[in-house]
């Protein structure tokens, strides 16, 4: 196979799971097993929020427009892919540019997004993504031929031990990633035993993958184990007493006694 070749199947190969991935995380919003995708429900209802849009019709429509956008790019890389597999170059070449077409409207949209919700971090890293997409455009279509030279794969004694080493290691790391799913994925639903730090003040450690549902568990079985208790604020730490987003969460839950 020849080298320009090899580069184009990698860059369409790339932006298809791409794609793929950004579609299943619109579809499963939540943490489920062996995915913790982002809530971005949430997060444009805090955006849109912050400039006074507190009804969530607006992060909807906003969230519905984007997952289109990004379905429309998945759908056009994935007929990119398979043409150029059929060798239909023209045509895998035409379905690929709606794709960067798209993914650079969706970028463009996030970058004027980051700019008004004030997100610099977001801002720099979708601005990274759009000129990624320019330059795979770039080197997809305009990747000299001169001299091009031909791959041809031989299975060599040095890449058979590669293949087996590589799929050895890709087996163990598979399994212990399940292997951790399968042992702490409880911890989503578990109610958290909390420490009473000074009278009346409990703190809670939320652990890995714990989220909202862990934290309704866990309030309801404080409840029934603290009968004698009234809840009267609950407070989440800031980020810097947390560790990682989606890794750790320290909850804080005030009380006082009931009257009699």
């Amino acid at each position: 196979m020849k080298e320009k070749r090899i580069i184009q199947y990698f860059i369409l190969i790339y932006w298809t799971l791409f794609g793929a991935l950004s579609v299943v995380d619109k579809i499963i919003p939540d943490v489920s097993p062996y995915w913790v995708g982002a809530d971005f429900y949430t997060l444009f209802i805090k955006f849109f929020a912050s400039l006074g849009l507190t009804e969530p019709i607006f992060a909807t429509i906003a969230l519905a427009a984007i997952a289109l956008i990004e379905l429309f790019a998945f759908v056009c890389y994935s007929f990119s892919l398979i043409n150029f597999f059929l060798s239909k170059d023209k045509i895998s070449e035409q379905w690929f540019y709606r794709g960067i077409l798209c993914s650079v409207l969706l970028f463009s949209l996030f970058s004027i997004g980051d700019q008004i919700f004030g997100d610099r971090t977001n801002l720099l890293e979708h601005s990274i993504f759009w000129i990624i997409l320019i330059c795979s455009w770039v080197v997809f279509k305009y990747t000299s031929i001169a001299r091009e030279r031909v791959i041809n794969i031989t299975f060599t004694s040095g890449l058979k031990f590669a293949l087996v080493t590589g799929i050895l290691l890709l087996a163990t790391a598979s399994y212990s990633i399940i292997n951790f799913s399968k042992s702490t994925y409880t911890n989503k639903t578990a109610p958290v035993q909390g420490e009473e730090v000074v009278k009346n003040l409990y703190k809670f450690d939320i652990p890995f993958l714990g989220d909202k549902s862990t934290m309704e568990t866990t309030i309801k079985a404080f409840e029934k184990s603290h009968i004698y208790e009234n809840i009267t604020y609950i407070y989440t730490g800031p980020d810097e007493l947390n560790s990682k987003k989606k890794t750790h969460l320290l909850l804080y839950v005030f009380t006082e006694q009931k009257k009699k």
